[in-house]
């Protein structure tokens, strides 16, 4: 769990726009990359409410220095169609515009909330990663 030389995060990352994925460690509680396959540090803990009650939540950050813009990474479930590693301009443009949306969304922070914007923000980086693929293939 939490060693005591952890400090809390709140200076570095606001508790109330932090995704569940972050306060659970499956994410960069500083730039939301997806830590499964990224080398990852535990960065200290942060307080959240959830529902009535406030919980300490221990969180991760990705590398030794983590950058607050998404690292180009897989961020997908494994096995999804727009699970990719492409550095493609017009790929990284269409992530940051879904990434910058739905950190400051409420529903696209909130389980099953769903946002319609999100999704079609979340489709065209999807399309930009599959066509940075095709041409990566060809």
């Amino acid at each position: 769990m939490t060693t005591p030389e952890q400090a809390p995060v709140s200076a570095l990352a606001d508790p109330d726009t932090l995704t569940y994925a972050q306060t659970g460690g499956w994410d960069c509680v500083l730039c939301g990359v997806r830590l499964i396959d990224a080398p990852s540090r535990p960065l200290g803990t942060v307080t959240v409410k959830r529902d009535s009650a406030r919980v300490v939540c221990e969180v991760w950050a990705c590398a030794s220095t983590c950058g607050t813009a998404p690292a180009p990474q897989d961020t997908s479930e494994p096995g999804h169609a727009g699970a990719a590693t492409s550095t493609d301009p017009a790929t990284e443009t269409e992530w940051r515009a879904a990434i910058e949306h739905a950190a400051g969304c409420l529903a696209c922070r909130t389980p099953g909330a769903g946002c319609e914007t999100g999704e079609q923000l979340l489709h065209a980086y999807e399309k930009a990663i599959r066509k940075a693929r095709a041409e990566e293939i060809a």
